[in-house]
């Protein structure tokens, strides 16, 4: 491997784990020196990483580091707190309330139930870094699990759900789509109308392999990229 991919590939993870967007990298040459290479070099590198958009040259200020989307791992088991944990980030997620709906079109065909019937719908804004990237809309069948998720308040919901309920969920159908934000949106995630949200319509199924959870989340897209696996 090429000594200015090495040295990219090194900077790529300092920066992933030591530096926040906004922030500057130290000059060239400090970083020449400490690679022990040329200037050329140096630049050939980072260079690298700002085709990457790891990186925004400005000039007469520096290197500055910018916002990098955290990769989410889209699979059948995938959780959003052990991916993001895996990716370095410290995630989290908050009950915005809890409550009992009739299940409109959308949420009945999720669920595999008759529209009207009565579900639990649990809304959850999602951190990353006590920075909010997601509201997450969670519809759940009845059932003697009703009980416990009022105790529910923060952390992971599938792993409160296990813990708890004796519930394991595997994610079996996803769609993803994308919109603008709406009022909601903006208010819960700090943004404004004209912030693109992915937006994913998942269901998961229980250990009989039976719809229990019908979500739909809105995404920040900056903050996010999903990593989709295709098994051989």
């Amino acid at each position: 491997m090429p000594r200015y991919q090495e040295i990219a590939l090194s900077l790529e993870k300092e920066i992933s784990h030591a530096y926040q967007a906004g922030q500057y990298l130290p000059p060239e040459q400090r970083l020449a020196e400490r690679y022990k290479v040329n200037r050329h070099t140096l630049r050939r590198a980072i260079d690298e990483l700002v085709l990457k958009g790891w990186l925004l040259r400005q000039q007469g200020k520096g290197v500055m580091v910018l916002s990098k989307p955290v990769r989410y791992p889209l699979h059948s088991g995938s959780k959003f707190t052990d991916n993001l944990l895996n990716a370095g980030a410290k995630p989290n997620s908050r009950v915005l309330s809890f409550s009992q709906t009739n299940a409109n079109q959308q949420v009945a065909k999720g669920l595999g139930i008759a529209v009207a019937s009565p579900v639990l719908q649990l809304k959850t804004l999602r951190f990353i870094d006590q920075m909010p990237i997601s509201i997450v809309f969670h519809h759940l069948r009845l059932g003697e699990h009703e009980k416990h998720l009022s105790q529910y308040q923060h952390g992971s919901l599938h792993s409160f759900l296990k813990q708890h309920c004796q519930v394991e969920l595997r994610r079996q159908h996803t769609v993803v789509g994308a919109q603008l934000a709406n009022h909601e949106d903006c208010a819960c995630l700090q943004i404004d109308g004209s912030h693109p949200l992915l937006t994913l319509q998942t269901i998961n199924v229980d250990q009989a392999q039976q719809p229990f959870e019908f979500s739909i989340s809105h995404i920040r897209a900056e903050l996010v990229e999903l990593s989709l696996e295709h098994p051989l």
